[in-house]
């Protein structure tokens, strides 16, 4: 077979490989060496014709694997283009998580049904199960194949078990024991059962863990990425009420609820709807992730520029009034932003789950608030006094002024700082993400207080204005 060049991509390589004129037993053999990762990355990139020819170089296992390494919405675009059988053994091969996710996003109920009908009855009502389930819940990511064996099971009789399951269970990391009325029970390991080997009589009961940790179907996926990550887990059992076995959750699932809840997070902060982009991502696309935000900030703004048609005439008394103020809300915005960042972060991680943890952290904001207010206020001052001084102002109407920038930026910084604290705060009390105080929206209220502080104290400061 001709030798493709190793400075082209992988993608390159497959085209070439589709386009060449060698056997197919070849191709199939060259095409058994790219990962699923690899080829399901191309694959919206070939017409539905060349998809097809594809697939006939691919065994059905791997073609399945490949449409799980897909995007749910990618998935169901391409299946949709083939006929009823092919769907059908897609579905059928697929784990039940990774199905669940392409049905779930099909939003017309007619199709959604016609879909499920390609599934086989028992699975079909496994994944019915899991779309019942929110997708913030464990339910919802849930995996229902795992390697189980009975407590009175000898070492040899739970291998002779696992070896026959192994084929078709993607993880058999962990083995789960259970009684005759599946309630989960104990668990060990696929290295601990082979290293009891030695003694292939002894007794899995015997030999399990009986301290067990879990999770229910309803709880938030964030409690169960914070018990993989403190108890490095790779697979997580989940029962229900009476502790009977449901399912379990992976790695790699937790990974991607965990990416997708940081692409939400961030479009919140970001003031988008949604931040998903795509290569074929077309501009009224982006004015519907954009536009709807950006209206919201348009009307607070209203407000914002309300403000300063009201402190007309101090500005127009004191135009050296205007010169400072993008600075101090500018100071403002950054420090809101700071503090948003900072309490998004530890809700993202758990770390504010109690009102001990609440209660210092705002006082922490408030300290760091006041702190950064007195050095930002004091640096300030000095740098007012000397503008004045070179402008040939009198000392006295500096001096004020100059007391005027630095205490409204001091105020400025700890009330913006905690803001951007309390805000979440009483949204997440509210059980609302509370990532939807976004940075643009925490940057608009601090414009507003910011101002009502720049002006109230100038007015109280500066004699022209009284």
């Amino acid at each position: 077979m001709e030798e493709i060049k190793a400075d082209i991509s992988v993608e390159e390589e497959i085209i070439s490989l589709l386009n060449s004129n060698d056997n197919q037993l070849d191709i199939s053999s060259e095409f058994s060496k790219y990962h699923d990762y690899e080829i399901a990355r191309i694959l919206t990139e070939l017409s539905t014709e060349k998809q097809k020819q594809l697939f006939t170089y691919l065994p059905e296992e791997k073609i399945i694997q490949i449409f799980e390494e897909l995007p749910p919405e990618t998935a169901y675009n391409v299946l949709k283009e083939y006929d009823n059988l092919f769907i059908k053994k897609i579905f059928n091969g697929m784990e039940s998580d990774d199905l669940a996710d392409v049905i779930g996003i099909i939003k017309d109920s007619e199709e959604q049904i016609m879909f499920l009908s390609f599934v086989n009855p028992k699975k079909r009502s496994v994944i019915k199960g899991l779309l019942n389930f929110e997708k913030n819940m464990v339910g919802s990511i849930m995996n229902n194949e795992y390697v189980f064996i009975n407590k009175d099971f000898t070492v040899k009789k739970a291998i002779d078990k696992v070896v026959s399951l192994a084929p078709d269970i993607e993880f058999i990391h962990n083995i789960y024991i259970v009684d005759d009325d599946n309630h989960l029970i104990g668990a060990m390991s696929l290295k601990e059962l082979i290293s009891a080997g030695h003694d292939k009589n002894q007794l899995i009961e015997d030999l399990m863990a009986t301290n067990l940790i879990y999770v229910n179907p309803s709880e938030e996926i964030e409690n169960a990425i914070e018990i993989m990550k403190n108890y490095d887990f790779l697979l997580l059992p989940v029962v229900d009420k009476n502790q009977k076995m449901l399912g379990i959750i992976s790695f790699d699932d937790i990974l991607d609820a965990l990416n997708e809840s940081s692409d939400e997070d961030y479009s919140r902060l970001a003031a988008l709807t949604e931040v998903d982009i795509t290569e074929n991502e077309t501009v009224l696309m982006s004015l519907k992730k954009r536009i709807p935000w950006l209206a919201i900030l348009l009307l607070i703004n209203l407000i914002t520029s309300s403000i300063i048609i009201g402190f007309e005439s101090q500005l127009t008394l004191l135009p050296t009034l205007a010169i400072f103020l993008p600075l101090i809300l500018s100071m403002a915005g950054n420090s809101g932003t700071q503090s948003l960042g900072v309490i998004i972060r530890f809700f993202a991680t758990n770390q504010l789950d109690n009102k001990k943890a609440i209660i210092k952290h705002i006082i922490n904001e408030f300290l760091t608030g006041l702190v950064n207010g007195i050095i930002i206020a004091v640096a300030l001052f000095i740098m007012v006094i000397v503008f004045n001084l070179i402008k040939g102002e009198a000392f006295n109407l500096g001096l004020n002024f100059a007391l005027t920038v630095a205490i409204s930026i001091n105020i400025a910084l700890i009330v913006a700082t905690m803001a951007g604290t309390l805000v979440p705060l009483l949204i997440n009390a509210l059980k609302i993400d509370p990532a939807i105080a976004s940075g643009p929206f925490i940057t608009t209220v601090n414009d507003i207080l910011s101002l009502l502080i720049y002006f109230g104290i100038a007015s109280l400061l500066i004699p022209v204005l009284a």
